[in-house]
């Protein structure tokens, strides 16, 4: 299941509907099909995309100052082209046709897997920078364990899959295997995630404390801040729900991960649990 989107909507995203949906007369916006029926992928070089002058002039057309062509390549699947768009310092996906007369937007999904593909484009392209990724470090609110391997883990009070995610970053930072850095995410959804990350923060409470529900009137700017700030660097990544784990090569995955896989990910020896990949809130 992909991630849930934050009710509220992550930062810009109202300004990046209106660009596609009034900078251009041929872009088709909106949500491609939930899952494309295509009878199987076909070779790369059955797939035609079209001239990348053609995209460059409809990229031309979006009101955004920052705008480029990063990326325009053959999908897998017949007559469909991904085009990788740079808007205001991230990465989005599209798709178009041979012609190169419309672009659409939204996600594609593999019908034999489930794979939603947009997605791990977008998880691909959308790297932290090594600047940011000294902001996450700064930003951390806890950090578990002391082990030679790290990442970042982003999770919201109310998220079941967080928590559950936790119990295994708990479990390897116990066996001195990684160390992994908390960072709050509330997400929109919930009305009392924001406040009850703050009040975390601020009081300096555990992590049993921010899933147990712990509140309080202390909403301290540096709290504030630290959310805020958090909130900004992820949202610009692309990333709209918990957990979502940051790893150390700048790349992030949005949703639950077994233990085999994010042992997998991570580098470490296989400790023989099931490598299937969760959900995320």
């Amino acid at each position: 299941m992909p991630a849930s989107p934050q009710a509220g909507k992550p930062k810009g995203f109202e300004e990046r509907r209106k660009i596609v949906k009034r900078g251009l007369a041929h872009v088709v916006t909106g949500l491609l099909a939930a899952i494309v029926f295509l009878g199987g992928a076909v070779s790369p070089a059955d797939a035609q995309c079209p001239p990348r002058e053609k995209i460059q002039q409809v990229i031309s057309r979006f009101e955004a100052p920052d705008r480029s062509l990063v990326g325009l390549q053959p999908t897998g699947f017949e007559n469909l082209c991904e085009v990788q768009v740079r808007l205001n310092q991230r990465v989005h996906i599209f798709y178009t046709g041979p012609s190169g007369d419309f672009l659409i937007m939204g996600q594609l999904y593999e019908a034999k897997t489930g794979r939603n593909l947009t997605r791990e484009k977008i998880e691909q392209v959308n790297l932290f920078s090594a600047e940011e990724m000294k902001r996450l470090e700064a930003l951390t609110v806890i950090r578990l364990g002391d082990g030679p391997k790290t990442l970042f883990y982003a999770t919201d009070p109310h998220c079941p899959y967080c928590k559950k995610g936790e119990e295994t970053l708990k479990k390897l930072a116990a066996q001195g295997e990684i160390t992994a850095r908390i960072l709050f995410f509330p997400l929109d959804s919930y009305k009392d995630s924001r406040s009850q990350s703050i009040a975390v923060i601020c009081d300096k409470k555990s992590l049993d404390d921010f899933h147990n529900g712990y509140l309080s009137e202390n909403q301290c700017a540096e709290g504030e801040r630290v959310v805020e700030e958090t909130r900004e660097i992820l949202s610009r990544k692309g990333v709209t729900g918990t957990p979502t784990y940051i790893f150390m090569d700048a790349r992030y995955h949005s949703g639950l991960l077994e233990e085999a896989e994010l042992r997998r990910r991570l580098g470490l020896s296989d400790a023989g649990a099931g490598a299937k990949s969760g959900k995320a809130k």
